[in-house]
């Protein structure tokens, strides 16, 4: 006979007094306490907390970029401000919708549109192609409203604003933009596309604090707190599935820039303070006093050497609070453009892989065979083959001095496989054109210093967000991104090949 003997441990409540458990008593205080001596807490100053905050803050507002004055700072984000170009306002539906309305207002009234191919819908990107030539540009009618005797209530509501400054700089592939805040200035440069905040930019000049001070607020002070921060006091239970290291360094996560030296050494000495700011200015602390819980005021003055958001050029009081998005709305890539120094052939190409949403061929033609004949003589004939054939939608540059400076200027590729030249297409996306040019040569010119030694990609596509009002704000971006490796043709020039008898 076997007996199997089972052993469980069952919890046996028989303490009516619910309060000793909530006391949570040790059986070895003594432990406690060593183990605080051997933690170095003991060690601890005979300091105090703060309890209280008294601050002066004024807020100077950033004023809009000349040439855009219905953008401001204050409604819109920076990345809107800085990548909006002209014809924003104008996307392929409004084009259409409101071409119609023009057209159909013009019949009314007696006045027919003149049949012009410039006044027509043309290079509507995907999926709005298969418009092209049906209707009038809505937009090429309000641009030449003035010459056709065009009624601006004809256009409908809301009125087409007008078209703000374009700050992209085509020579250096970047933004470049000036914005005045008081009698100061913060200054853009070469801005990539994308992000953009108080890093972005650098100040010039002084913000004069006002002749009568502000008023001081009165907050309270908390501990600073962030997801997988450690408690502040030594014996409390943290939880166990917190990871620190799934908490990257972020800067929408203020706190996790600070997370080294937090966990290390000072987890419990780090207070925030609120402060009523708004978007679109530039915020200056002129006097914060913390009072700790003595009674004690301490007055606060910056760091010398080190800031987190400093920006460059302002007082160390200063914080650039920009109106920022987070997450916008990414369209598809409208047009792209890679470009690239190739060393062998010594020129830079400029390759169009996607135009108004459409992708391109851009490999090479191969090469045609060779006649298959001898000479009549019976002796070895030859092939005549011409230098390698240049795709459609490569574009070469070359060295030129424009106005004393060294840069590279943009030529035409010729077709060389017939009895004459033949000039290939010229660019089509705007990446590759220069406004100011007015068609002349060079109709484009690039810094060589904005060109990295693996090549450069420049995209532009439609972004969307919302202004601070709630407002959908649209506008397109142009971006440079690098690349791994720049584009390149195996460039060869004219040869005789001898044919291989049959």
């Amino acid at each position: 006979m076997i007996v199997d003997i089972v052993d469980r441990l069952e919890a046996d409540a028989r303490l009516t007094d619910l309060a000793r458990g909530f006391r949570a008593e040790t059986a070895d205080p003594a432990w406690f306490l060593g183990r605080q001596w051997q933690l170095g807490e003991l060690h601890g100053e005979d300091a105090s907390s703060p309890i209280g905050m008294r601050y002066r803050a004024r807020q100077t507002p950033i004023d809009p970029i000349v040439g855009q004055l219905g953008l401001d700072p204050r409604r819109i984000s920076a990345q809107a401000l800085v990548e909006s170009e002209p014809g924003d306002f104008w996307t392929p539906g409004r084009r259409v919708r409101v071409g119609r309305a023009v057209a159909s207002a013009a019949a009314r009234a007696g006045s027919l549109l003149p049949d012009e191919p410039g006044l027509r819908l043309a290079s509507l990107p995907v999926p709005y192609e298969g418009l092209d030539g049906s209707g009038y540009d809505g937009r090429e009618l309000w641009l030449n409203r003035s010459r056709l005797h065009l009624q601006t209530a004809w256009f409908g509501a809301p009125t087409p604003p007008d078209e703000p400054a374009d700050l992209w700089d085509p020579a250096e592939f970047s933004y470049a933009a000036q914005f005045t805040v008081g009698d100061a200035t913060l200054v853009l440069e070469r801005h990539d596309g994308g992000d953009l905040d108080w890093h972005s930019v650098d100040g010039a000049g002084r913000l004069e604090a006002p002749s009568t001070p502000v008023d001081p607020v009165s907050v309270y002070p908390a501990r600073l707190d962030y997801p997988g921060a450690p408690n502040p006091r030594w014996w409390q239970i943290e939880d166990t599935q917190v990871d620190i290291g799934g908490y990257p360094p972020d800067r929408s996560h203020f706190a996790t820039l600070l997370l080294l030296d937090l966990i290390a050494s000072h987890s419990d000495d780090w207070f925030t303070f609120p402060i009523d700011a708004a978007p679109g200015h530039v915020v200056t602390l002129d006097e914060v006093v913390v009072v700790d819980s003595f009674g004690d005021e301490w007055d606060l003055d910056p760091p010398a050497g080190w800031s987190l958001f400093t920006t460059f050029g302002l007082d160390d009081r200063s914080l650039v609070l920009w109106a920022t998005t987070a997450t916008p709305l990414v369209g598809p890539v409208l047009d792209e453009v890679t470009i690239g120094i190739d060393e062998d052939a010594n020129l830079v190409w400029a390759v169009e892989r996607r135009l108004s949403g459409r992708d391109l061929p851009t490999d090479a033609d191969p090469d045609p065979d060779p006649p298959a004949h001898l000479d009549a003589s019976g002796r070895q004939g030859f092939a005549y083959r011409p230098s390698t054939r240049v795709p459609t939608y490569w574009h070469p540059y070359v060295v030129q001095e424009i106005d004393g400076r060294r840069r590279f200027v943009q030529g035409r590729a010729a077709d060389l496989s017939g009895p004459t030249a033949v000039l290939l297409p010229p660019p089509v996306s705007d990446l590759l054109h220069d406004p100011k040019s007015g068609g002349v040569h060079p109709v484009h010119q690039i810094e060589p210093a904005a060109i990295t030694e693996d090549g450069l990609r420049l995209q532009r596509r439609a972004m969307l967000a919302r202004a601070t009002d709630g407002q959908p704000v649209l506008w397109t971006q142009r971006r440079r991104q690098p690349l791994l490796t720049p584009p390149g043709l195996r460039l060869r020039f004219d040869t005789l090949e001898p044919l291989v008898p049959p």
